[in-house]
């Protein structure tokens, strides 16, 4: 029989004794566990990041325009952007837009490599500050220049193309021209340069053409204004593309197998050559524009157009010009 302690069996008091002991300890455990996790939380608050770099900032982009004072776009200009070493370089697309992106912020200095006989009418060089997310603006205005037309003789010609009865160059005023096959056979053919009224022209005669042409741009056109006075009376003249792969002063010699572009030159409009054709008036002018299916300012580094005038008041189309049938009035260079 076990002991009675304050009416209480020993076996009784030691039990309970247990259980208090395990409540305890069963606390103490679910308060370590919620201090435990605390600490963790607050130490992953306080943590630093994983990638303390800082991330780089980088360009951003640029845009404008090319267009002349009517608003009119120039296609394939070149637009630079520099600052320091970096330079940037767009071509302008038909709409006369251009875009891209700097690799760098701050100030770039803004340039622009103009058309063919064209003059910059912004002030350059163009101050543009590129700012990061954020697109800078800069619009060229162009404006294209009257070109001068030179005569075909003297100290500007082709292939001294323009001879006396003999093969030499003229002297006398008076004296009758010809013009010498140098493409075709028989080569060195020599070919009188009669007028539509029969006489043949005299060299006082053919030197007194003279004038200017203009041309102007409109994304993927152009037209090409004529104003020529001084030419053959009622003459039949035609208008041509002769691009060329290097710039050449007036009057310097062209290299025919290597300056051209085109080993036959393309004419003025449509490729068939009906439409680069004008015909003189009775007092010898020409007053025409004509059209392009391109922008022909933009197309090489520089274009010289020959001014055909056709012997038998014949045209040919667009291929193949022959010698006897035609000889070159006046030369218009641009570039």
């Amino acid at each position: 029989m076990l002991p009675i302690y304050n009416g209480k069996s020993k076996k009784s008091t030691v039990m309970k004794t247990v259980r208090n002991n395990r409540t305890i300890k069963g606390d103490v455990l679910f308060t370590a566990m919620i201090l435990f996790s605390m600490v963790l939380m607050a130490c992953s608050k306080s943590d630093p990041p994983q990638n303390p770099e800082p991330i780089p900032i980088g360009g951003s982009a640029i845009k404008g325009t090319v267009k002349d004072e009517k608003g009119n776009p120039y296609p394939k200009t070149g637009v630079t952007f520099s600052k320091g070493s970096e330079k940037v370089e767009m071509i302008t697309n038909v709409s006369g837009n251009f875009e891209g992106e700097t690799k760098d912020l701050g100030t770039y200095s803004a340039t622009l490599l103009p058309p063919l006989s064209t003059e910059i009418v912004t002030n350059l060089p163009v101050s543009v500050n590129v700012q990061a997310n954020q697109t800078a603006t800069v619009d060229f205005v162009i404006q294209p220049q009257s070109v001068k037309a030179h005569l075909n003789f003297g100290s500007v010609q082709i292939l001294e193309e323009i001879v006396d009865m003999n093969g030499n160059t003229p002297t006398d005023p008076n004296e009758p021209l010809y013009a010498k096959n140098n493409f075709d056979e028989p080569l060195g053919l020599l070919t009188e340069i009669k007028a539509p009224d029969g006489h043949q022209v005299i060299l006082s005669e053919f030197q007194t053409a003279q004038g200017n042409m203009i041309v102007h741009c409109n994304g993927n056109s152009s037209t090409i204004e004529i104003a020529l006075e001084g030419m053959i009376p009622n003459g039949t003249y035609t208008f041509w593309l002769a691009f060329l792969k290097k710039t050449r002063k007036v009057g310097e010699q062209i290299d025919f197998a290597n300056d051209f572009v085109n080993f036959n030159n393309p004419p003025i409009g449509a490729s068939n050559g009906t439409e680069n054709i004008a015909v003189a008036d009775a007092s010898g002018k020409i007053d025409v524009t004509l059209e392009h299916g391109s922008c022909i300012l933009t197309d090489e580094v520089a274009l010289v157009i020959p001014v055909l005038y056709h012997i038998n008041g014949q045209t040919f189309g667009g291929g193949h010009v022959p010698d006897p049938e035609e000889m070159v009035h006046m030369l218009v260079y641009f570039q």
